[in-house]
Formats: C-alpha cells, structure tokens, sequence
C-alpha cells in the first residue's frame, strides 16, 4: 500500500478533504471505504522535542472536553494524574466530572454499569520520545487515549482523543496542559 503525505495527513491513493474537523480520506473512487481519521493521530508534530528526562513529564494534567456518550453530549473536566519514567511508562489515573449534564441529565456509567457523573480510572501507557507519541489504557475498562506529546507557547500540551466502547460508551477530544510545568 502506498502512502502519500500532504500537508501532514496520510493519504492512501485518495482525495482529502476536512469535514467537522476530521480528515476524510475519500476512496471511493478506488472502490475502498471511506476512512475517518482522526486528528490527534493524523499528523505528528511538526518537531518532537520532549523534556529531558522523561520524567519531568510526570505530575496532573488538566482538560476541558465537550464528551458524548451513551447518555448524550455534555462538557467535563477531565484530569489526568501521570507517573512517567524516563524510558517512557505512564502509570496513573484519569479522573473526569461532567460539568453540566443538561435537561437530559447526562452521565457517564462505572465499570458496574451504574450512572455516575465523575469517576476515577487507573490507566498505564507509553510515550515514545522518539515520534512524541502517546498511548494509555484505563486498566479495569475498555477506555483507551491516543495522541501526542506537543508544545504549545513552550508548555508541553498532551492531544489526547478518548474511545471507550460497551454500556459506558464515550468519546471525546481533549489538549491536556500540565498544572504545574518548570522548563
């Protein structure tokens, strides 16, 4: 298979165009599928220069995300408390609150099934210090985060998207900004 790149986004012998803010690879003039790809895993930075050591990544990362699951779209806080050694292991937590669920009372569920409106998530993962790319697991869900590691006003900002799938269903976009950061 080949593959192109234009303007930082993988192609596969289609047309690209953006629709929503998700890259839409349109291959159905080859008689393929239409494939979505995702913004936190479309490009890599442009430059991947993580703090040396690792582990001064280590400490809470604080998000806004507008989350939709099974119970409908509301805006939550989600905060990331990370472990990071200096070959790259995370180990930690994911916490998130709804912020306001809204007429239809909005809530994310327990890995019981239950309805909740915050929880808290062990999760474990890696950083690739060579591509800034990051992958983390909740260790007793389904929830997975993918993205990168990038810099933004010379603050390091995680991209992270969100999946889960099963009863507690969600999915979200999030850019992650390190409480406390001392370059």
């Amino acid at each position: 298979m080949t593959v192109f790149q234009k303007g930082g986004v993988g192609l596969m012998r289609g047309e690209l165009r953006r629709v929503g803010g998700l890259a839409l690879l349109n291959a159905a003039v080859l008689g393929a599928p239409l494939v979505v790809i995702p913004p936190a895993v479309q490009a890599a930075p442009a430059q991947c220069i993580p703090p040396k050591p690792l582990s001064r990544l280590s400490g809470t990362w604080e998000a806004q995300a507008l989350a939709h699951g099974v119970g409908g779209v509301a805006r939550s806080r989600q905060t990331l408390e990370l472990q990071v050694d200096d070959n790259g292991a995370l180990r930690g937590f994911r916490d998130w609150a709804v912020l306001d669920r809204g007429a239809s009372g909005v809530q994310g569920r327990n890995r019981l099934g239950q309805p909740v409106s915050a929880n808290r998530e062990p999760v474990l993962g890696l950083l690739d210090a060579a591509s800034c790319r990051v992958l983390l697991v909740e260790t007793k869900d389904a929830g997975s985060l993918r993205g990168w590691l990038r810099e933004r006003e010379g603050q390091p900002v995680l991209e992270l998207e969100t999946t889960q799938s099963g009863q507690g269903a969600v999915v979200f976009f999030a850019s992650f900004r390190k409480a406390v950061f001392h370059p």
